[in-house]
Order: C-alpha cells, then structure tokens, then sequence
C-alpha cells in the first residue's frame, strides 16, 4: 500500500530551520564535496559524494552516492593551492555520467597537474 505525505513547508525537530519542498525537490545542490587533494585525498565533508581515485598529481575522480537520471546537470567547482605557486585552475575535460565526475587541477601557465589544497565541487540535476 503506498502512501502520500503532502507538505508545503520543512521544520527541523524544534520546528525551527523551515525549507520550502519545492527547494529540496528542485533548487538544492543535490551533490557537494569539500576535500584536500594533496596526500592521499580525503573528503572534509560532502553530501552524495566520495572521492572514487587519486588518478596522479592533481587528476581526481569523484563518485555520485545516488546517481543522477543524465549527465546534464550543472557542475561548478573551485580550488585553491596553499603553496605560494600562483594561479591554479580546476578544469574537467571529460565529460560527467550519471554517477561520476573527474576534475583536474593546473597549474596558473597551464603546462602541467598540480595537486590541489582545497576543491569544492557543487552538482545540481535530478537525482535517479
């Protein structure tokens, strides 16, 4: 027997912190990862997402923990290096499926991968 629950508003237990389900249906990032890229990679938090593979210096493959229904959704991330080189870039040059993404850090002359201190990666698109 299925049921329905038909809301219009989200309230933490303490009836505090409301949301709008149209905002958790439709507008929230439905991935996010924060994570250090340097060593042996290791997410700081995240939601629906883990760190898959260290490919080599600054070439990093990330998993969806639910998978999307296609590959169009919106991807944006940044990065930062703590190691005075510069500019640094975060790129991604293969395209995403449904339950992974790749990202790459440069370095600011684009000659060659850096390992990144900092990624943030945000993901919205419709969850499978």
């Amino acid at each position: 027997m299925a049921s329905e629950l038909r809301v219009n508003t989200l309230k933490d237990a303490s009836g505090n912190n409301s949301v709008a389900t149209s905002t958790v249906a439709q507008g929230s990032a439905k991935a996010w990862i924060n994570f250090n890229g340097t060593g042996t990679p290791a997410a700081r938090d995240s939601f629906n997402c883990s760190i898959h593979t260290d490919n080599g210096t600054g070439d990093y493959s990330l998993n969806f923990t639910s998978a999307f229904t296609d590959a169009n959704g919106s991807f944006v991330f940044g990065c930062l290096t703590n190691s005075g080189s510069g500019d640094v870039r975060g790129v991604n040059n293969v395209p995403p499926t449904t339950t992974s993404i790749r990202i790459y850090g440069l370095n600011g002359s684009q000659s060659a991968l850096q390992d990144l201190d900092y990624i943030w990666m945000q993901v919205d698109g419709e969850l499978a």
